[in-house]
């Protein structure tokens, strides 16, 4: 597994995520610094639904099942909803945070050993706060959903 990705790998994996396709090089370049590296176990639990999004996570390599749990029949069921992989996003769309409630929709478990680029979402507001454009951005795509 990768312990730390070179700069300009991270920027590449930023830079493919749709949401953040309209940031200027230097932009992607600060953006892509705030990402921390995060590994988990297969098995492991990444995000649970119904916690407060704190996070969004990009995958580097490794495979996850995002699960949803469901009530039928009067029992709890979790069922499988998508299987994600290298250079996929957990808590993004493509036009910016998946959810608009700050609640997770879905619980993410790894089936391989996972390894991550975790973005805090209070350090991704303070680099939009810094950068106006992106905020307006995101808002303006959200908009047009």
């Amino acid at each position: 597994m990768i312990s730390e990705m070179e700069s300009t790998a991270k920027v590449d994996l930023v830079k493919a995520q749709t949401c953040f396709a309209g940031l200027s090089e230097g932009e992607l370049d600060q953006l892509a610094a705030l990402f921390e590296d995060a590994s988990f176990k297969a098995g492991e639990t990444l995000v649970r639904e119904g916690d407060f999004v704190d996070s969004v996570f990009l995958i580097v390599e490794g495979t996850v099942d995002v699960q949803h749990v469901t009530m039928k029949n009067g029992e709890v069921q979790t069922q499988s909803v998508a299987t994600l992989g290298s250079h996929q996003a957990i808590g993004l769309s493509e036009k910016g945070f998946y959810s608009l409630s700050g609640r997770r929709t879905a619980t993410v478990v790894a089936i391989t050993d996972v390894h991550t680029l975790r973005l805090s979402v209070p350090v991704f507001n303070g680099f939009a706060l810094a950068h106006p454009r992106v905020s307006e951005m995101m808002r303006q795509a959200r908009h047009f959903a």
